[in-house]
């Protein structure tokens, strides 16, 4: 079993990357986790809250890992005599 660490998303991002992060994390689709947050921001008394975590986990949580570019070679080579 490997544990992953929460962290915010480099590559699947609109804002801040929670939302993103929040799907790796959970391995949930990102449109589904960005709904749902859009909706817990439409319901009136969690309006304040939802919006205040975000700015939070956008404040506290680390950035994660970037994805590597397939092309773009990221080596260092040497020569051998």
């Amino acid at each position: 079993m490997v544990l992953e660490t929460f962290h915010r998303s480099q590559t699947d991002k609109l804002l801040g990357g929670v939302c993103g992060g929040v799907a790796e994390y959970i391995n949930a689709p990102t449109w589904l986790v960005r709904l749902i947050w859009v909706v817990l921001t439409f319901i009136p008394y969690l309006t304040v809250p939802s919006i205040l975590i975000y700015i939070l986990m956008w404040i506290f949580v680390p950035l994660g890992p970037k994805a590597l570019d397939p092309n773009v070679i990221d080596a260092e080579f040497e020569v051998k005599e």
